[in-house]
């Protein structure tokens, strides 16, 4: 029984240590999205940032919730500590509320 539940412990946070290190964290997709605003070429190392931040959308039964995602977007951002709030409010505005 020990085995098993040590077996079990042990596959629960390998899971959640590898989904976590593909995870684009807050800050990464402040810089890159601020990037892309600024016509900046952000290459590939922004991808996971930038499926990170068009991943979130709110949806109703009826479809998506534009004004609704982007407030999620933005509290997403606001994670970062240390972002400036009117760069974030510049993606915001630019990017908050389009489809990934």
């Amino acid at each position: 029984m020990q085995k098993h539940t040590l077996s079990t412990i042990i596959f629960c946070t390998s899971t959640l240590f590898t989904s976590s290190a593909f995870a684009a964290d807050a800050c990464e997709t402040v810089l890159c999205l601020y990037g892309k605003i600024t016509g900046s070429d952000t290459g590939s190392e922004c991808h996971t940032a930038e499926r990170a931040f068009f991943n979130i959308v709110k949806k109703s039964r009826w479809g998506s919730l534009p004004a609704a995602t982007a407030e999620a977007r933005q509290a997403y951002l606001a994670e970062c500590a240390s972002a400036d709030p009117a760069i974030i409010r510049q993606i915001i505005t630019r990017l908050g509320r389009l489809r990934g």
